[in-house]
């Protein structure tokens, strides 16, 4: 099974059971068990910290937390780069280990054989090297389209509810194999497949617009609306 075709079988769930999934979380812990089960494999981390993220008493615990272990390479809630660069987390990561990273230069690092995805740790939080995020997915449940209607005709993305920020950071992700955009939404706001002709054309506009964006960036784009 591919990423898409992991995607797919999500849709697939969506349209036979639309009440099942009332949430973005539900969304993504679906696809995270997907993507486990078809695609993931078990890889070798470890954690690193500098000497000013560990005064006092949480040295111990970052040590605890660092040493090398075996993970699934598909991750959710993946934070990544270094801490303070603003919204920089991915819903969904499939991640490789690689033999160097952003973080060979920290301060405490366990030896561990190459290749490892290096995850820095910052007080209680953690950030994975970027060039260790092979894959990178967000998500987005949009549930009126009102919220997310009428904006789409601004110029500026950044005025795009939704979507701007996870447009940034995924086309910042350019060492990444791949790139994905899946929304999900209740009302269909690009009616996509309808025949209404009111709303229609408009519609099919604003899914111009995103798809024109996500094509800039090398960003894939899923929509997934209930269908008949």
């Amino acid at each position: 099974m591919t990423i898409q075709e992991a995607v797919n079988r999500l849709d697939a769930e969506f349209q036979e059971t639309p009440l099942g999934f009332t949430v973005e979380t539900a969304l993504q812990a679906r696809l995270l068990e997907l993507l486990r089960a078809k695609v993931g494999e078990t890889i070798q981390v470890r954690g690193g910290y500098n000497t000013a993220d560990a005064t006092g008493y949480k040295r111990k615990y970052l040590d605890r937390i660092a040493k090398p272990q075996y993970i699934s390479s598909v991750q959710p809630e993946v934070n990544f780069g270094m801490s303070g660069d603003g919204n920089q987390s991915l819903d969904i990561a499939i991640l490789e280990p690689r033999d160097e990273s952003e973080y060979d230069d920290l301060d405490y690092l366990p030896e561990v054989e190459a290749p490892k995805v290096t995850v820095r740790l910052v007080d209680g939080s953690k950030y994975f090297s970027t060039t260790s995020i092979k894959h990178a997915i967000e998500l987005k449940y949009i549930k009126n389209v009102d919220v997310a209607g009428a904006k789409f005709e601004r110029n500026n993305i950044d005025a795009w509810p939704h979507f701007s920020a996870d447009l940034s950071k995924l086309g910042d992700l350019t060492d990444a194999e791949s790139r994905h955009l899946i929304v999900v939404s209740n009302k269909n706001p690009f009616q996509q497949g309808e025949d209404d002709s009111r709303s229609t054309a408009k519609a099919q506009r604003r899914y111009e617009r995103v798809e024109e964006e996500c094509e800039k960036r090398a960003v894939e784009l899923t929509e997934i609306h209930p269908r008949e």
